[in-house]
This record gives C-alpha cells, sequence and structure tokens, in this order.
C-alpha cells in the first residue's frame, strides 16, 4: 500500500501529463518565437519533475517504514475557513467599497483574526500593504481597479 506522500506525488504527475498534453494541442513553437501552448508545456513538465522527486522520496521513506497517516487527524479547521469566509466577503465587496478601502480592511483583518497582532502592527501594516498593492497594480502595471464609494 502507498503512504500518503506517494499517492498525491502520483496525483500531481498525472495533472502534470494531462496540461502537457493538453499544452501540446496549441503547438509549442519554439525557444525564440514560443507558441501559445508552450508556458503550459513547461509548467505541467514542472509539475511532472517534482512529483517524481517527491515520489522516489516518498518511496525512499516508505522503506524506512512510514506507511499512510491520517493526514485531516487534529487539523484545525476554524483559521482556514475564517478565512475563506472573509475571502469570499473581499471578493463581494471589491466593487462595493473599492481596491484600497477593501484590500486595507481584510489585511487587517487576516492580521488581526487569523494571525492575532497587536494594534499598532495591523494598522500600519494593513495601509501600507494596500498603498504597495495600489502603487504596484494602478501606478506601475496601470490596471484599473474598482473605486468604490469612496472614489479612491
Amino acid at each position: 500500500m502507498l503512504n500518503n506522500d506517494q499517492v498525491s506525488s502520483a496525483f500531481w504527475f498525472f495533472i502534470g501529463l494531462l496540461i502537457i498534453s493538453s499544452s501540446l494541442q496549441y503547438g509549442l513553437g519554439g525557444i525564440r518565437s514560443p507558441s501559445t501552448g508552450f508556458m503550459p508545456f513547461l509548467a505541467g513538465s514542472a509539475i511532472c519533475l517534482f512529483s517524481a522527486i517527491g515520489f522516489f522520496q516518498a518511496t525512499a521513506e516508505k522503506r524506512k517504514g512510514k506507511g499512510w497517516e491520517n493526514f485531516l487527524r487534529g487539523f484545525r479547521w476554524h483559521k482556514p475557513l475564517t478565512a475563506l469566509v472573509f475571502l469570499v466577503a473581499y471578493a463581494v465587496l471589491l466593487s462595493t467599497l473599492g481596491f484600497f478601502v477593501n484590500t486595507t480592511l481584510l489585511v487587517g483583518i487576516l492580521l488581526r483574526v487569523i494571525q492575532p497582532q497587536r494594534w499598532v502592527v495591523v494598522l500600519p501594516g494593513a495601509i501600507l500593504t494596500s498603498s504597495i498593492l495600489y502603487l504596484v497594480f494602478k501606478i506601475w502595471l496601470k490596471i484599473q481597479l474598482p473605486v468604490g464609494i469612496l472614489n479612491f
């Protein structure tokens, strides 16, 4: 019987093969003039390579006696589910509140609730993160962002 890492490595290897086979339909082109399928082909190849390495490492661990383990035992669902709820709320409120306000609130909530930090870390961290993201996306990359109710 396979252990957890062998199963997950085999799963990702077959996902990589699916990506590779799908990318071949679009053509690869060449190094100087890549076609549409070139990057997915490289991504699928990397997935296959790393999953094969993981499979061989897991096989070596199995030979040492590591078997199947229940990976959900002791897993705490509270933080991932809370983060998921806030990410869904972020997506729903993005056009209403706007990018800057919504991102500041999300980062602040995540810093305060998921990994509790003091307010002296939360407030500057949320504002600084949103400001940097705004500069990167709006100013540097010139991406149109939702302005929201504050027209900012």
